[in-house]
């Protein structure tokens, strides 16, 4: 239990990935098989050529190289993708590189062995077992170089779609102006309108807020009665007022 719950804090640490999961784990199984089929008909083929003394073809070995870097970049990136999220930029280099080798190798195979893919693998064209398995591991070799090509470039497809998808969603909008965005979140009323909400109690001046506000909330307020006074008559000591003018 203890090694299940380390693990699931270990993976929400994990940046989240743009790359849907099918279409993403597809393209790199298939971009795996292909290259590892690729090269091991190919270190088959350098590996009699060796012995019997006769040179090795470019194409051999472009095809070789590229099968080889795929099958290194696919566990670099997966494991970039298991600790700490896959960068879409530069998946997206990659691919770029091993679909120009890809083609490379592919075209180079393409016009080399044309005259053995165009022709059935029977002892007529043949002659012996050995020969048709020849013609067969070539036929091989012609499929899983045409999948490896296809592979890298719909990869490459889907990190161009995730690339831009995340670079859509991180881009800067400019922060609105806060009365606007005030305006805006609270309900729309047209600037001809004669009805005017109410402010609240908050906003209102404090004179009315005081004004409103009855005497048990006030508290204790002084009577009007002990500041009123009266100077407009003198008053003698027998209190006979006498008006002034």
């Amino acid at each position: 239990m203890l090694f299940f719950s380390s693990r699931r804090a270990a993976r929400s640490k994990v940046q989240p990935t743009h790359y849907p999961r099918i279409p993403f784990h597809l393209l790199r199984s298939a971009q795996l098989l292909a290259a590892a089929v690729v090269t091991c008909v190919l270190v088959f083929f350098v590996d009699q050529l060796h012995h019997d003394g006769y040179p090795i073809p470019w194409t051999f070995l472009l095809l070789l190289a590229v099968s080889v870097l795929t099958v290194f970049f696919l566990s670099a990136t997966l494991v970039q993708h298991c600790c700490c999220g896959l960068n879409p930029r530069l998946n997206l280099a990659l691919n770029s590189i091993l679909l120009v080798i890809w083609t490379l190798g592919f075209g180079l195979l393409s016009w080399w062995a044309s005259g053995t893919l165009g022709h059935f693998c029977t002892r007529a064209n043949w002659r012996d077992d050995d020969g048709i398995m020849v013609c067969r591991i070539y036929k091989a070799l012609f499929a899983f170089s045409l999948l490896g090509l296809t592979s890298t470039l719909s990869a490459l497809l889907l990190d161009i779609y995730v690339f831009k998808r995340s670079t859509q969603r991180g881009k800067y909008n400019q922060m609105m102006d806060s009365d606007l965005k005030r305006t805006m979140s609270g309900p729309h009323q047209s600037p001809w309108s004669t009805h005017v909400d109410e402010p609240d109690v908050e906003q209102r001046p404090y004179s009315d807020q005081r004004a409103s506000k009855s005497p048990e909330q006030t508290g204790y307020a002084l009577p009007a009665e002990q500041f009123a006074y009266d100077d407009t008559a003198y008053r003698g000591a027998h209190n006979n007022g006498v008006d002034r003018f």
